[in-house]
């Protein structure tokens, strides 16, 4: 083996081992995010405000310091025609179309109907289904 190799080897080392603990802080500010993620869609309150066969209104409370925007809103028969925006500390009405109301509701009744929330916080778009 010659010097090249025996040098590159040892400073490929030392690089690893220098790096390592930015690497580790790294890895868990990156696990720290995501959790944040999974608390931030648990802390945002929707409550109904009207409904009819054909919308459903509901308000959504933002209680970040920054902007959400609403993507999209759907299940197999609500969806949401345009994206909304919620501003900081603030609350903003949220209209969602149904397709079938009759069988939305029985959807519901049987706990069949998955809704899918793609939301963006920033530069990071969160998406969570759940069956209501």
């Amino acid at each position: 083996m010659n010097w090249g190799k025996i040098i590159g080897i040892v400073l490929a080392i030392l690089f690893i081992i220098l790096y390592f603990p930015t690497l580790q802080s790294s890895f868990q500010n990156g696990v720290s995010q995501i959790n944040s993620l999974s608390n931030i869609t648990n802390n945002l309150k929707v409550s109904i405000i009207s409904f009819n066969k054909s919308e459903l209104i509901i308000n959504v409370k933002n209680p970040l310091n920054v902007s959400i925007i609403i993507c999209n809103v759907s299940g197999e028969y609500i969806y949401l025609n345009k994206i909304a925006v919620v501003p900081p500390h603030m609350s903003e009405n949220v209209t969602l179309i149904i397709t079938n109301f009759s069988n939305l509701v029985n959807n519901i009744n049987n706990k069949n109907e998955t809704i899918t929330i793609k939301l963006r916080i920033l530069e990071t778009t969160v998406i969570e289904a759940t069956t209501l």
